[in-house]
């Protein structure tokens, strides 16, 4: 993270504490996400385009590069070599 958004933080505990609020912010928004894109892959709507393969193909894409992301985010010190998951 760029030393501009925890510049004014007096302390590394501040600033752990910051990026842990930034970290845990991303994943809300990239679990949301993911919600609103398998929502739409549970209606009857989803299948009337005649490219449906594509666009799922896109959306399972999408939705692999969202968990990458929450695996690359996390910052659980407990997995020793802890290596993200790909799809």
């Amino acid at each position: 993270m760029l030393t501009i958004w925890t510049k004014n933080l007096k302390t590394p505990a501040e600033q752990d504490n910051f990026n842990n609020q930034v970290l845990e912010r991303l994943r809300d928004l990239l679990d949301e996400k993911t919600s609103e894109l398998e929502a739409t892959e549970l209606t009857l709507k989803a299948y009337d385009n005649p490219n449906w393969a594509y666009q799922q193909a896109h959306k399972n894409g999408y939705k692999g590069a969202m968990k990458y992301l929450k695996d690359l985010i996390n910052l659980d010190q407990q997995k020793a070599n802890y290596e993200p998951t790909r799809r």
